[in-house]
């Protein structure tokens, strides 16, 4: 796999290209946002590391530039603070997993070798949708609104595809971090509610058939 790092600190850089080229993997790095987005216009990568705080930009400002052309472009972001509202933002951006730095270099390749694992794995055949207004298509995981694209990262779009294909079934929140996001975010329910805002956010009007189970989760409803 192809992976950008992007870090304004030559000792994480150097220490993240290195664990995941032992892991052997393809690693670019980029001190700033606009060498990343420069190598971005050159190269295709398949999972970015992004620090929070860069000096020209900050990773919440470079997270929409680096998904424009790729929108299911898995983000792994790291920040120097342990605060939740970082956390919160970057989940509300799109951002697919977070790491505190300090961070132990065997875990983060963990989880980057979990993110893309997601991202390659092949999925079981989808149930039939039958939408009056939205359409998937498994084989390169796109789902349509009136006939228009929707651009969802990989996690939205495996999420959504989980409501459309199971309508009108109440899924617990700890279920949907197990389905969407893996074990390796268990107990996180709030990423679940930052995730449905979002889609309700780029579904318009048909956002609202994703209904909350007060207590419990959400289901999909019919049109």
């Amino acid at each position: 796999m192809h992976i950008l790092v992007i870090d304004d600190e030559a000792s994480i850089r150097h220490l993240v290209k290195l664990q995941l080229e032992l892991d052997g993997q393809t690693v670019e790095t980029a001190a700033d946002g606009a060498t990343a987005l420069a190598l971005q216009e050159t190269q295709t990568f398949d999972l970015i590391v992004l620090d929070l705080m860069l000096p020209d930009t900050t990773g919440f400002d470079l997270i929409p530039k680096l998904r424009k052309t790729t929108p299911d472009l898995p983000i792994l972001m790291l920040t120097a603070r342990d605060q939740m509202n970082d956390k919160i933002i970057g989940l509300q951006l799109g951002a697919d997993d977070y790491m505190t730095k300090p961070f132990n270099g065997t875990e983060l390749v963990l989880r980057v070798k979990n993110l893309l694992k997601r991202v390659k794995t092949v999925a079981p055949p989808m149930p039939v949708v039958t939408d009056p207004f939205l359409s998937v298509d498994p084989e390169e995981r796109v789902i349509r609104l009136d006939g228009q694209p929707l651009p969802l990262t990989y996690r939205e779009y495996a999420l959504l595809a989980l409501f459309l294909t199971h309508p009108k079934r109440v899924f617990e929140r700890d279920e949907l971090l197990e389905q969407v996001w893996g074990f390796d975010f268990s107990g996180q329910t709030r990423a679940v509610d930052i995730m449905v805002q979002r889609l309700r956010k780029k579904l318009g009007a048909q956002g609202e058939r994703i209904k909350t189970i007060y207590g419990v989760g959400y289901k999909w409803v019919d049109a």
